[in-house]
């Protein structure tokens, strides 16, 4: 009857003292800081002017953004905001008919496409606007909304100088010169399917470079 009392004692000594420390094996890789070059790299990001780049504004939210630096981003916002909407509704394929006037030659796809693209824009500023409401964050509405739409802008103006080079590529080996190549393609059959490719390009531009406007600010 001892022993087994001594025994299960000595059982609950055990078992208390082989409980692991784990204060005593902290990885010390976790420990190591930054270099001086590292330090000196992050503060030149923390510090940069942010246009282009909506994953900078988003990592140093809590940095504070200066008066100028805002009013840069309300100025690039109008701006890029104003060359959205003259992209989408210029009026750059109106045909002039005699007796008649002009009219414009938009089917209704492209129509829809273009509302789409726009509600995209606003369904994500409306996104970063809710979220801004559950962790505030001084004057970083209208930098994350002018880097991202100042992204779009950029990365759209890439698109379209691919296609110009294509049209020209295409009326080159055709013999005919760009504005040709682009008005006979627009004639042909494979037009609507081009359509189609460019609509869901057009929305991956606008959602990849809108991305960070949907991302928790609270982490």
């Amino acid at each position: 009857m001892q022993s087994t009392t001594i025994n299960s004692d000595y059982s609950a000594n055990t078992t208390f003292n082989e409980t692991p420390n784990y204060t005593q094996h902290t990885d010390k890789s976790q420990l190591s800081s930054l270099t001086k070059d590292e330090s000196l790299y992050l503060n030149k990001k923390r510090k940069s002017w942010k246009f282009i780049n909506p994953k900078n504004v988003f990592i140093f939210r809590d940095q504070p953004i200066g008066i100028f630096n805002h009013l840069l981003h309300i100025v690039s916002f109008l701006i890029c905001s104003l060359m959205f909407i003259s992209y989408l509704y210029l009026p750059l394929n109106n045909e002039l008919i005699i007796d008649v006037g002009t009219y414009r030659d938009i089917t209704p796809f492209e129509r829809l496409v273009r509302t789409l693209l726009v509600g995209l824009v606003l369904f994500n500023l409306n996104t970063l606007k809710k979220k801004l409401k559950a962790y505030p964050v001084k004057r970083y509405w209208f930098a994350m909304a002018s880097n991202s739409l100042f992204k779009t802008v950029i990365l759209t103006l890439y698109y379209l100088l691919f296609l110009l080079l294509c049209a020209a590529f295409i009326g080159a080996t055709q013999g005919a010169n760009l504005f040709s190549a682009i008005e006979l393609f627009g004639q042909s059959a494979q037009y609507e399917v081009f359509l189609i490719i460019n609509a869901i390009i057009l929305i991956s531009i606008i959602w990849h470079s809108f991305s960070f406007c949907r991302k928790e600010l609270k982490q």
